[in-house]
């Protein structure tokens, strides 16, 4: 047909179809002014468009058809804020769509912020709407990673369909639009993304609506997809889409008009090309500012997917390649076998591109470069947009950080492995350990307030307590190679390394000190740190070196006395690796050392201001370990020589679903990783309180809410604005936040840890610890963060001056060097008297938290760890007294300068300093209440509301057929 005689017919169609039935015929006849083969064509497809849905099956007219359906009416659904959905509390309302309304709530059981979907009551019966909703939640399911939102749940409660998910903080790509970016960045970027686009269509999962809009950027920089609602599941294996029942309803346009594919809106069968289809259309409009298809109608835009070319991308921005141009020519190609395949295919042409890059001598970080056949580049800096979109494109798989940060390669077998959850309960589950075979493991586990070794299987749920009979924390627990034996760190009476049978028998001590037990490959010796710490975070005192303990006998030799931790014994009795901290205060570490000692070989020192926890893989050509070098805490590794400690290649990402993932453990022949994914969130929640009756009224609520943790909040004098520690992976920052939780400052925002931070009396400044001078000290700065400047000078490398403390009068400030300290606030450093406060008895060390507002007493903690007893000091008498024998955390004074507010395990307790008697005034089954404060005018009571969850997962090659 011609051209111009189709576009008449289409165009006729499309206005007939807004004319009301009855009318139409003659609407078309007046229209077609005598044409009587015009009439006659366009009439018989108005009435296959009654008869059928499936007529045309490849003509823009179908789509037509198709693509105009008659809306149906919303009905406005009843509000769920404040109600509870099986343990979901619902608080507001996030968004709403065709497949259901997005609520944030708070999982209740799991103490937790969550996006809970939930299907349109009036479909509830509705079995295609159900099957579709439960399709979403199976969509995202499939697939494990940190780019794809997480889901917690699906279920059916009192007749509410709901999916829980994790909630996610941030902007979509079409608010991010008005940033700028460099070319390379986006063609590095898009190589990853098509390594993601392989996995995801590998796991069976097609999208189908691939747009800026359905991708969030959290606030840390990770791409999170959103919306899997009209995702589809291909064949694999023996799930058809008949069996899951998710068939698009015949007639129903599924996608967005201006990204979809031709397969998309012709409705042919959808396979995993309609998504490269669509990352094109993303491409070319964030290439050229425009969509590369979308007109002033859907039907013009139908059309022009359907038929029409655009123009080359390069002749909208002359400063695209035309090597771009073939690409996108390639993806928009329509003739059978034309197109891309595969995303690996896509993959490979823009490699072609990004070597040209790299080889171009010109290529700075201006973002220039020269170009074969080019007179060059000028330095074009494209949309932000673009390389976040490709961000967001990895909807199903590469990690943000890996995209935004690195050029490198995310083709490691890992990223074939199948993601198992292992554990689940609440609390905290670490430092496991895989058997040899890969069959079982053993973990430290929660127990109350302290911890045991659990054995488990793999693929079970019942975990057995293997040290039910020791009542302090036992931990760190390491598999010989052999599997028979486990070594693990017990803090009992005798505190030192035990070893045991693999089932919790024949305990012994073998060294009275010692962490993180690494065996050697023959089993006789155990190479530990003389120092413990779990993060990088965690800091030690002074030198901390590495020793090794023979099995049988308990003899020890020190290998190396520099700072060290969390050693790994290399598979074939090389090297020894660890972590550890620089003389830059801000570094974490990996270096390699000779099992019988000598010169350290640095392993990661610039990658990032965190490296820690290394391990090595089973065959001893890898060191893995973890790394903040783009924001998250997540597994890498590097090729190395055994021998010489010499690395071998440049970092690469091992993908994990988590933001901070650790410890780290292999089975023998390396198809199998177990590690730990961890969780921890802080914010400030309130509560109303009456300081007459020492009572709170109504319920807590949230002042902020988020991915964060913070400690100790603190309101300003003023009542305007809280202070607080933001703890972070690689850093500890002093934050400010006013007091409905919504404008966020920085005071410090660099690599050292600042904590404890306290407010002047006046409000304008804040005192806080400090490492950034190289030793622990008390610093300040201006309540803007100007005037950054140092208070204390010990220059201790072996204690730390920390937890300030001003004077009411602001003329006086008490911190902690072993125990208080007072100095004189009108003097300097050099002209100083420093009082130390007394103890008593004299092996007490006291901690001060608070001054009381009429500046007469100081109350603190007195004692030793575990045995510290709630205490304040008084300044006119110069002695302490213990108030009763509580056992309380981080307490604060009331404005009416008797009773003492702190924290005892999920509760917050108010006692008079005068007679001891205590009152219960909070107790919270979803959070752990900590660093309580009342308000100075009394009516506000506050604290850090802590949640925390660490759960151990598997990596399984052995399902995937993956090497």
């Amino acid at each position: 047909m011609d051209p111009k005689r189709w576009k008449q017919i289409d165009s006729l169609v499309d206005q007939a179809l807004e004319v009301p039935e009855p009318e139409q015929a003659a609407f078309v006849a007046e229209k077609a002014n005598g044409d009587a083969d015009l009439e006659r064509a366009v009439l018989e497809l108005l009435a296959a468009q009654g008869q059928s849905n499936e007529f045309l099956q490849h003509s823009a007219m179908r789509i037509v058809a198709q693509a105009i359906a008659i809306d149906q009416p919303q009905v406005k659904a009843p509000s769920l804020i404040g109600q509870k959905v099986a343990t979901y509390r619902i608080e507001k309302l996030l968004g709403a769509g065709g497949m259901g309304q997005v609520y944030l709530a708070f999982d209740e059981k799991l103490r937790r912020n969550v996006a809970l979907k939930i299907l349109p009551a009036e479909y509830g019966k509705n079995d295609e709407r159900v099957r579709r909703f439960e399709l979403e939640a199976r969509a995202i399911s499939k697939i494990n990673h940190p780019n794809i939102v997480t889901i917690y749940d699906v279920g059916n409660a009192e007749g509410i369909y709901y999916i829980a998910t994790e909630f996610v903080e941030g902007k979509t790509l079409r608010d991010l639009s008005a940033g700028r970016f460099k070319l390379r960045n986006v063609m590095a970027n898009s190589i990853q993304i098509c390594d993601a686009l392989s996995a995801a269509h590998a796991q069976g999962i097609i999208h189908r609506d691939i747009k800026p809009e359905n991708v969030m950027i959290r606030e840390d920089g990770y791409a999170k997809i959103l919306d899997f609602g009209v995702a589809k599941l291909s064949d694999v294996g023996s799930e058809t889409m008949s069996q899951i029942g998710a068939n698009t309803v015949k007639g129903m346009m599924i996608g967005t008009p201006a990204y979809m594919s031709p397969a998309q809106i012709s409705g042919d069968q959808i396979d995993h090309r309609t998504d490269i289809w669509s990352c094109g259309v993303v491409l070319y409009e964030f290439l050229t500012g425009k969509n590369p298809f979308k007109g002033s109608s859907r039907q013009a835009t139908f059309e022009a997917i359907l038929s029409k070319n655009p123009p080359p991308p390069s002749s909208i921005n002359p400063e695209v390649p035309s090597e771009v141009d073939a690409i996108l020519e390639k993806l928009f190609s329509r003739d059978n076998g034309g197109g891309y395949a595969t995303a690996n295919d896509l993959r490979a042409d823009l490699k072609v591109i990004k070597r040209e890059l790299d080889s171009s001598t010109s290529m700075g970080l201006s973002g220039e470069s020269s170009w074969t056949g080019r007179a060059g580049l000028r330095n074009r800096r494209l949309p932000l947009v673009a390389a976040t979109v490709f961000l967001g494109l990895a909807i199903v798989a590469a990690s943000a950080w890996a995209i935004f940060f690195s050029n490198r390669s995310t083709d490691t077998e890992w990223a074939r492995a199948t993601s198992v959850p292992l554990t689940d309960s609440q609390g905290i589950e670490f430092f496991p350990s895989l058997s040899p075979d890969g069959k079982s493991f053993v973990f430290a586990g929660q127990t109350g307030d302290s911890f045991d070794i659990y054995a488990q299987r793999v693929g079970g749920k019942t975990a057995r307590n293997l040290t039910p009979d020791s009542p302090a924390a036992d931990t760190q627990p390491a598999y010989s190679p052999d599997g028979e034996l486990i070594a693990f760190r017990s803090e009992r009476e005798e505190k030192g390394i035990y070893i045991m049978t693999e089932g919790g028998e024949n305990v012994r001590r073998i060294a009275d000190f010692g962490f993180h037990p690494s065996w050697s490959p023959d089993g006789k010796e155990i190479v530990v740190s003389a120092f413990g710490r779990d993060q990088p975070n965690v800091r030690s005192l002074g030198d901390n070196g590495l020793w090794i303990v023979n099995v049988e006998n308990g003899t020890k030799r020190e290998v190396s006395k520099v700072e060290a931790s969390f050693p790994a014994w290399s598979p074939n009795n090389k090297r020894i690796a660890y972590w550890y901290q620089s003389s830059s205060i801000s570094k974490r570490e990996i270096a390699t050392i000779p099992v019988d000692g000598g010169e350290p070989v640095i392993v990661a020192k610039d990658f990032a201001t965190s490296n820690w926890n290394p391990v090595w893989s089973p065959d001893g050509r890898h060191l893995y370990f973890v790394s903040s070098r783009t924001g998250s805490l997540n597994f890498w590794r590097v090729q190395i020589d055994e021998i010489t400690g010499g690395v071998l290649s440049e970092p690469e990402p091992v993908v994990t679903p988590s933001k901070f993932s650790r410890h780290m453990s292999f089975s023998r022949d390396g198809k199998r990783m177990i590690y730990v994914q961890t969780s921890d969130q802080a914010n400030i929640q309130g509560v109303e309180f009456n300081s007459k009756t020492l009572k709170t009224v109504g319920e807590p609520f949230w002042i902020t809410q988020g991915e964060r943790e913070i400690t100790r909040p603190e309101l300003s004098p003023d009542g305007t604005r809280f202070v607080m520690r933001a703890v972070k992976i690689t850093q500890d920052d002093i934050v400010t936040v006013s007091r409905d939780g919504r404008e966020w400052r920085d005071i410090t925002d660099d690599a050292p840890f600042d904590r404890y931070v306290r407010w002047s009396p006046d409000g304008k400044q804040v005192a806080f610890y400090s490492d950034r001078g190289g030793t622990g000290e008390i610093w300040a700065a201006n309540a803007d963060g100007t005037n950054l400047r140092q208070m204390t000078f010990q220059n201790s490398q072996e204690t730390a001056s920390g937890f300030p403390i001003w004077s009411p009068d602001g003329k006086s400030l008490v911190y902690t060097n072993l125990t208080a300290h007072l100095m004189d606030l009108s003097k300097d450093w050099k002209d100083q008297k420093i009082t130390r406060l007394p103890t008593t008895p004299p092996s007490d060390r006291f901690v001060g938290w608070d001054w009381s507002p009429d500046g007469k007493r100081i109350v603190g903690t007195l004692g030793e760890g575990s045995a510290s007893s709630v205490a304040y000091y008084s300044m006119e008498t110069g002695t302490y007294r213990k108030i009763g024998k509580l056992r309380g955390i981080i307490p604060s004074w009331l404005p009416d300068n008797r009773h003492i507010a702190y924290a005892a395990g999920n509760k917050i307790m108010i006692v008079d300093s005068e007679t001891g008697l205590t009152n219960e005034v909070l107790s919270s089954m979803t959070v752990r209440p900590r660093s309580p404060f009342v308000s100075r005018d009394g009516k506000l009571l506050y604290y850090a509301a802590h949640s925390y969850e660490s759960n151990i997962w598997l990596l399984d090659l052995t399902t995937t057929g993956g090497e």
